[in-house]
């Protein structure tokens, strides 16, 4: 669960992840949805399971149809799969053991070819993602047009069919109410931002999804130095927002961080909704320097795996998965 997640992360106080992912589909086959219960299905997820596991490969397949609902729903917590492969009976996601690549199979395109890191690295994210894409397309043929680039089911991903998202807890910006001028400021840059499992979700514990909105018409290095230097710029940002906001309100911040820690600390039960607040002002405290009872890394590892699906793995009702939330959560923190 969350092994990605580097206790090194750059940019950690600010950035939870880096992730790149590349959507590719297969010269001469139909889009996902016109090949649906066909055969020609079989000719996309053949040659991706036969590359990436045989010949003793640790690479696991796991085939929607196989998951239970709440497996599948696991899986998007963990940002191992998307939301929209989980309504996908005849959808597959092939995975590294730690989960920081996937390859999700018939969902809305093809292949969609992920690499997911922790801190604030999109070089990194981009060259791994690359390299298995390369390997892919090895074993077949992408649809490619001269003119649009690489061919996608939507639109908007022609191009290069290359997303660089990153994941940022952009606590001081709530606190400033500042998220619309956000949005709005990120829109002209070619940038958008997004809820926590990316469009259409919502926030959670303050945390968005930072990603490139053009594929077309620019090279995959402008996009990932695009995001280098208007994240970089963001970053930078948060953290004057925050120490402004900690210059002003001292007393206000340090008590909402030491009540916070006292809940996560000595509760007997704890909602998902609320670990996620707590844990979003403690792991503010802790950029700030008010306190350091555990590492950033924690604190994001703690969100991801004290979500309900996850949790449901070890405790079957909503009462025992809040014992054991809050149980998981004290065991981590000093």
């Amino acid at each position: 669960m969350a092994q990605w997640l580097k206790d090194n992360s750059s940019d950690s106080d600010i950035v939870i992840s880096t992730r790149a992912r590349i959507a590719r589909n297969v010269s001469g086959i139909p889009f996902p949805h016109k090949i649906r219960n066909t055969d020609k299905e079989e000719l996309v997820k053949r040659p991706a399971i036969q590359k990436f596991c045989s010949n003793g490969s640790d690479f696991i397949l796991k085939e929607m149809k196989d998951l239970s609902q709440n497996e599948r729903n696991a899986l998007v917590e963990q940002h191992v799969i998307s939301r929209d492969l989980v309504g996908r009976d005849d959808g597959a996601v092939i995975t590294s053991p730690d989960g920081s690549i996937s390859i999700m199979l018939m969902e809305e395109d093809h292949y969609r070819i992920q690499y997911l890191t922790g801190g604030f690295n999109p070089e990194e994210a981009y060259q791994v993602a690359g390299n298995v894409e390369k390997m892919l397309g090895s074993s077949v043929s992408y649809a490619y047009n001269d003119r649009f680039g690489y061919l996608t089911a939507c639109p908007t991903n022609l191009g290069t069919g290359l997303r660089i998202g990153v994941m940022m807890h952009l606590k001081g910006h709530v606190l400033s109410n500042n998220i619309k001028d956000l949005q709005s400021g990120l829109g002209r840059l070619g940038l958008t931002i997004r809820g926590a499992y990316g469009e259409g979700s919502t926030p959670i514990a303050d945390c968005y999804q930072i990603s490139n909105q053009v594929t077309l018409g620019i090279s995959e290095q402008e996009i990932v130095q695009n995001i280098r230097q208007f994240v970089g710029r963001l970053i930078n940002q948060e953290r004057d927002v925050r120490n402004i906001l900690y210059k002003n309100n001292k007393l206000e911040l340090e008590d909402s961080v030491y009540r916070a820690y006292g809940i996560l600390k000595n509760a007997k039960k704890m909602s998902s909704d609320e670990a996620n607040r707590y844990l979003s002002t403690l792991s503010f405290g802790v950029s700030l320097g008010i306190m350091k009872p555990c590492r950033e890394t924690d604190i994001y590892r703690l969100m991801i795996e004290t979500m309900p699906a996850t949790l449901r793995r070890e405790a079957e009702t909503a009462i025992e998965r809040d014992i054991r939330r809050a149980e998981i959560i004290q065991k981590v923190i000093d």
